[in-house]
């Protein structure tokens, strides 16, 4: 440690930035300072071709928070390290510059730190042109503090001990100097994008609607190297109290976490340089769980009237704890550590149980409309159409130019308050303090805004989604207060396809954060698409003070008199690889699809279809290229399929015939057919299938064949020959393995079936 004696001059002079953490305000070192009398202390440059060959491993797993840095291990201190400056004027400043070998930044995490009324702390690069601080007391908790970001190699601390405290205790330590290898470039010199091209900045029209959720979406620093995404979070006292959601995979000791603010591009472009931003260090952990993947902390340090800072523009996100399936879902996120982006999918969310663990704990994303997800997104918000969180990211699929876009988000309802959980691993203890039992909540805005008195809202439309075999549908809605007045009467105007012809008027007694689930009058509809939709108006006979959320709508489709066939699905081990469709075999037209799946889902997967009668195509895909093969997660064979119906095999795929490749095509007739039947209908046999260099046709009717066309899948014509008789033999050596359509003619009509070719 050194020390040395400077005159005492000007202290007036220029910076070129203010730093975003700490209270502001100019270090107190002399302008003139000659660094080269400070100590300094320099660590090597870590093997970063080793670090990026291991992201490239673990970035898309999103399983850790998203490393930018490689953390140094210290135990530097007052006592042991730096340089002391004493001023003619009583006052002290002890100074350590850190230096780690060309890094792009680094961040430092301190301990042991006692900062006595009076005394400051600074952390600055040498040029000054970026500038942390100033630090007291309050920025800090358990004597810890975990610094932003500093551009460039360099960092120096600087803790200023003005003369009138020369006997307070001053105390620092620094545990751990985190080298930042990648993205760090982006704060001064490089273009914003980091993360892929598909992803939407949370500027952009079509985050309009969600600025205030924008505003409660954080960046956060873990374990001194990762990023991982968050949101501040409501609770029912509307206090502000600056609880933080996000995933129990980014958790570290949280007491010297930095939570980054409004990161965000002021509109839909990426901007030259970083946009300015807001930080406060430090938090307590409330609550965590690994079963949804959540953890709740509170923010400790840089604090106002113990909330976050006004000129921060918080916003407290409001929750839905129904487990209600949502309409749709929107995240608010820093993918790969970049600025604010934002994601849409515009269906219904599905219930998942993610990596093999407890059932039902997980809301998946089956296929962003918009964006995606990357690293660095975990533990970020997920909310419904009502602008609720119902969920934090713990993983998925996703990404820009992958082939799936699915991700799986822990339920805020599974995490509410699991069996046998107490204050340590539930929302509830925290996010209702005051027990009200409130299924749900709205954002708070601390700026001024404050709950109306009179606001009746309708959600979750039931019973109108989806396809139905019958004309006969009952739609339900839920009525929803979230006004401070009890609401007693209210009036539900509704309709379809476009016409809200019909009243329901309701009556009961829903005080605030209450639901009511309401069965209307059932009605019949023509076979065809339809939509629903329907309006609450005139809460206890006066006006809805928030129009908002009086709007719902969905939409379904019925097949009068249909046939109900039903999927049976035991997926292998690695779901995420699988999707199929099932289409109209005459038309092509896809009815049914769905995304992937997730891998290691436990059970049986179930779906019913609603057709009418008439042939269909069912393909099944796989990304690997392995087909079903390899483990099945409920027995340990390979995966296998059955549809059904009406007790008879419609079509299946045995475990022996898991391997099939990256795809799979059956067809299938409703109703499912005897002998009998098929011969009184001209239906036709085509085997092998699969096939190596002919096929044969058989006729099973009392008609002729006349004509046979292979085409593609795509609808290109590979081959045509003309037929008689009952049966033929085609020869289709010169094809490429894959999959093909064998349209035939016969004197009564055209039949399509599907063939594989090995």
């Amino acid at each position: 440690m050194k020390k040395i004696i400077l005159s005492l001059f000007t202290f007036l002079f220029i910076f070129l930035v203010v730093g975003q953490q700490g209270d502001g305000g100019l270090p107190n070192a002399l302008k003139d300072l000659n660094y080269k009398q400070i100590d300094q202390r320099e660590f090597s440059k870590p093997d970063v071709e080793a670090l990026r060959a291991e992201d490239e491993i673990n970035d898309p797993q999103k399983n850790g928070p998203w490393r930018f840095g490689y953390n140094h291990y210290t135990s530097l201190n007052m006592s042991n390290s730096g340089t002391w400056i004493d001023y003619p004027n009583g006052d002290r400043i002890w100074m350590l510059l850190v230096k780690c070998e060309e890094a792009l930044t680094v961040n430092l995490t301190l301990k042991d730190v006692k900062i006595p009324l009076g005394n400051e702390l600074y952390v600055y690069n040498p040029d000054k042109s970026f500038i942390l601080g100033k630090f007291t007391e309050y920025h800090l908790y358990n004597g810890e503090l975990g610094t932003e970001l500093i551009p460039g190699n360099t960092a120096v601390l600087e803790y200023y001990v003005p003369a009138a405290n020369k006997n307070s205790e001053a105390s620092l330590g620094v545990s751990i100097v985190t080298h930042g290898y990648r993205t760090a470039n982006e704060f001064m010199t490089k273009a914003f994008g980091s993360s892929g091209s598909c992803n939407r900045n949370a500027n952009c029209a079509e985050g309009a609607a969600w600025t205030n959720e924008r505003n409660a979406a954080v960046m956060l620093v873990s374990g001194s190297s990762g990023f991982c995404s968050g949101s501040l979070i409501n609770n029912t006292l509307n206090d502000g109290k600056p609880y933080v959601l996000t995933a129990n995979h980014c958790y570290s000791n949280p007491a010297s976490w930095i939570f980054r603010f409004n990161w965000q591009s002021t509109d839909c472009t990426n901007p030259s340089t970083s946009p300015t931003f807001q930080s406060l260090s430090g938090a307590v952990l409330r609550a965590k769980g690994s079963a949804s993947d959540f953890c709740l902390v509170e923010i400790t340090g840089g604090l106002a009237g113990g909330t976050v800072p006004t000129d921060y523009s918080p916003y407290f996100s409001g929750w839905d704890n129904s487990g209600v399936t949502p309409t749709m879902g929107v995240g608010i996120h820093h993918p790969s550590g970049d600025i604010k982006k934002i994601s849409f999918e515009n269906q219904p969310l599905i219930s998942t149980t993610f990596g093999g663990g407890s059932p039902n704990t997980h809301w998946g994303v089956t296929g962003w409309d918009t964006g995606v997800t990357e690293g660095g997104s975990s533990g970020s918000p997920l909310y419904d159409q009502n602008h609720r969180i119902v969920g934090q990211l713990h993983g998925g699929a996703s990404a820009c130019g992958a082939p799936v876009l699915s991700d799986e988000y822990g339920k805020v309802s599974y995490s509410w308050l699991p069996s046998g959980s107490d204050c340590t691993n539930q929302l509830k203890c925290w996010l209702d303090p005051n027990n009200s039992g409130a299924v749900f909540i709205d954002g708070y805005d601390p700026s001024g805004s404050s709950a109306v008195a009179l606001d009746a809202g309708l959600n979750n439309p039931q019973g109108v989604s989806g396809t139905f075999c019958v004309a006969n549908v009952s739609p339900q809605v839920t009525i929803s207060n979230s006004g401070t007045s009890p609401i007693t009467q209210a009036t539900i105007t509704y309709g379809f396809d476009g016409q809200q012809n019909l009243t329901f008027n309701w009556s009961g007694n829903l005080t605030q954060w209450q639901t009511e689930t309401i069965t209307l009058p059932s009605a019949s509809l023509s076979g065809g698409n339809h939509t629903f939709s329907a309006v609450v108006s005139s809460p206890n006979g006066g006006t809805d003070e928030n129009a908002l959320n009086n709007t719902i709508s969905s939409s379904f489709t019925t097949v009068v008199n249909g046939e109900t066939a039903t999927l049976s699905f035991d997926l292998d081990c690695y779901g995420s690889e699988t999707s199929w469709i099932l289409a109209d075999e005459l038309t092509g037209n896809t009815l049914f699809s769905s995304s992937a799946y997730t891998d290691g889902s436990q059970g049986i997967v179930t779906q019913d279809f609603c057709l009418n009668t008439g042939c269909y195509l069912f393909i099944l895909n796989d990304t690997y290229g392995d087909g079903l093969s390899g483990c099945s997660a409920t027995n340990g064979a390979n995966g296998s399929y059955q549809i059904v119906w009406n007790n008879l095999v419609a079509a299946e795929l045995l475990d022996a015939d898991a391997n099939f490749g990256t795809q799979n095509i059956q067809s299938f007739c409703l109703p499912v057919l005897g002998l009998n039947e098929l011969m009184k209908n001209d239906q036709i046999v085509i085997y092998p299938n699969p096939a190596d260099d002919r096929i044969q046709l058989k006729l099973l009717g009392n008609n002729n064949l006349m004509n046979a066309q292979i085409t593609s899948l795509s609808g290109q014509l590979v081959n045509s020959i003309q037929l008689s008789g009952q049966t033929a033999e085609l020869n289709v050596s010169t094809l490429s393995s894959g999959y093909y359509l064998v349209k035939v003619t016969t004197s009564n009509g055209e039949i399509t079936r599907p063939i594989t070719i090995k």
